[in-house]
């Protein structure tokens, strides 16, 4: 709930105008430091507020070293960067064909990357003409495979069928084991690193 009236507070300021948001050089709570990296790769400093989603699209908030507000679309950014007490965190700006989203970067080897959406998702809901926020947890990853197009949406009722389409072949042991234990949703972080390895081994093979 307090994430919520945080993020409140930052849309009222932005659609208020205001751009000072520190109050004895503190930051509000809810925001961690960080970067934004523009389109041109240029880093802007400061802190990073939560990913909000509207309409299936991403923003997030961004309070630069002069205490000014932003709100940035995937499409005005490549992505950001920001660290919180237990971990760091990249996020890049991607489209998957119908929407722009922000996507943490899990793993990426020979051209294989491997993203997830942000586990906790806030969406803002109209109740009785009042704008609030809604949160509710979801686990969907994102593989992008060069030359592959848009990235490829994986969830717990499409990942295997997707996957034994993309490994058959390139690793066609590897597609057998899709769905078996050691091998499910949840695996697959370790999947991809399997499968990206498998590629490098058959370079090794080449040379």
């Amino acid at each position: 709930m307090a994430r919520f009236l945080f993020v409140w507070t930052l849309l009222n300021c932005l659609q208020s105008g205001f751009s000072e948001l520190f109050a004895g050089n503190k930051p509000l709570d809810g925001l961690y430091p960080g970067f934004v990296l523009t389109l041109n790769g240029y880093q802007l400093t400061g802190q990073i507020g939560d990913i909000m989603e509207m309409n299936g699209n991403h923003s997030v908030i961004f309070v630069n070293d002069f205490g000014s507000i932003y709100s940035y679309h995937p499409r005005m950014i490549s992505g950001f960067y920001l660290k919180t007490e237990r971990n760091s965190l990249f996020y890049e700006s991607k489209f998957d064909g119908k929407h722009w989203l922000y996507l943490q970067l899990l793993f990426r080897e020979k051209g294989v990357s491997l993203y997830q959406l942000p586990v906790d998702r806030i969406q803002w809901i109209y109740d009785k003409g009042i704008s609030r926020p809604f949160s509710y947890p979801v686990i969907e990853y994102f593989l992008d495979v060069s030359n592959y197009g848009n990235p490829i949406k994986l969830t717990r009722a499409t990942y295997r069928k997707k996957l034994m389409m993309l490994f058959k072949k390139r690793n066609l042991d590897l597609a057998a084991k899709i769905g078996k234990p050691g091998y499910r949703f949840h695996n697959l972080p370790e999947i991809i690193k399997q499968f990206t390895q498998s590629l490098l081994d058959k370079e090794k093979i080449l040379l």
